[in-house]
């Protein structure tokens, strides 16, 4: 009888019956904006290995000092936005976008819907960087995550080193971006867009924490690497120069030095610098990487499940189909349902 006075209620409400209308309308929006996400299947966590060294940078001839997060850079024709509403905090920076992404998922986020707004974005933007890692992921998600090639790992009030490392140590290349108070980017190359995304895309960049006068901070002056060993210079005597390594385990320390020597060993998945001066100053280079093959190239660690989603979302739809055919018959049987005389009597 409980069941029944409620869908009377319902049907006989023109309030109710808009109300429910609109609720159920907003949970098929978001029922389908969830389901239609695939599933992905993520290579198994397998470290840089290989008898190869990459090394992102090339000759030294011109440094360009950027905050992607700067309204200035638009003067340079480079095209930035955050783009994210989950309540979670999960953002991305999306670098040279041609359209920005409107649609999101608000609520609970899982690494498949994760991977998905990276590949979205991927064919609207040049460069997508997650943003702020510590706010907006977990660090087991670091291990996955896949089709990105540049981390917001330094800015105002964030610092994503670790993550950084958790994406590195479990074979993604992935290079640094810093932005906003005290932090810059550096690009090597030309100052056209062109050249600064092609910078970000090789690693052939840094990223510098500075105080006061950026005019200050020493520079970058080499990289290179001759048989196995890395050898890093430059142009001022360094307080410390730090060379980190798999698990982002500092595997050397060297003191009052312009120019730093390592030489890998054979259990070394990739070496980032990090180079301290002494009123704090620091660059952090992007890291050289092991590879299996003469030609470098990134491997794709993720890939969409096609034959799981499409059954996924066959039952999703006879679910939804199901729960609308019952809402439909409960509304229509109180038509044929026996009513009361108003004292308990059914006529």
């Amino acid at each position: 009888m409980s069941e029944r006075k409620f869908w009377n209620k319902i049907k006989n409400n023109r309030f109710y019956l808009s109300l429910t209308g609109i609720i159920g309308a907003i949970l098929l929006f978001f029922l389908v904006l969830y389901l239609s996400v695939p599933s992905y299947s993520f290579a198994d966590i397998e470290p840089f290995n290989g008898e190869f060294i990459y090394n992102p940078y090339s000759q030294i001839n011109r440094i360009n000092y950027i905050d992607f997060r700067s309204e200035s850079i638009v003067n340079q024709g480079i095209k930035v936005y955050e783009y994210g509403y989950a309540m979670s905090g999960t953002r991305y920076l999306c670098l040279g976008y041609e359209k920005k992404r409107k649609i999101d998922y608000p609520f609970l986020q899982s690494v498949h819907y994760k991977q998905f707004n990276i590949d979205k974005l991927n064919k609207m933007t040049r460069l997508v960087a997650p943003a702020h890692p510590t706010k907006g992921f977990k660090k087991g998600e670091l291990t996955h995550l896949d089709h990105y090639l540049v981390m917001e790992a330094l800015s105002e009030d964030d610092n994503s080193l670790f993550y950084w490392d958790i994406a590195l140590s479990n074979g993604h290349r992935v290079n640094i971006i810093a932005t906003g108070q005290n932090h810059v980017t550096a690009c090597i190359g030309d100052n056209d867009a062109e050249s600064v995304y092609k910078s970000l895309e090789t690693g052939n960049s840094y990223a510098v924490k500075y105080s006061g006068n950026l005019i200050d901070v020493p520079e970058l002056q080499s990289v290179t690497l001759q048989n196995d060993t890395l050898i890093v210079a430059v142009t001022a005597k360094a307080k410390e120069m730090r060379f980190i390594g798999q698990n982002a385990i500092v595997k050397q320390r060297l003191s009052d030095v312009s120019e730093g020597f390592y030489h890998f060993e054979k259990d070394d998945t990739y070496i980032r610098t990090e180079i301290e001066f002494e009123n704090g100053n620091t660059l952090y280079l992007n890291p050289l990487v092991r590879h299996q093959y003469q030609y470098f190239f990134d491997l794709n660690k993720a890939k969409v499940m096609k034959g799981r989603t499409y059954l996924m979302w066959a039952v999703y739809i006879i679910v939804a189909v199901f729960l609308v055919r019952m809402f439909i018959v409960n509304i229509i049987s109180t038509d044929h349902l026996p009513k009361g005389d108003g004292n308990g009597e059914i006529s």
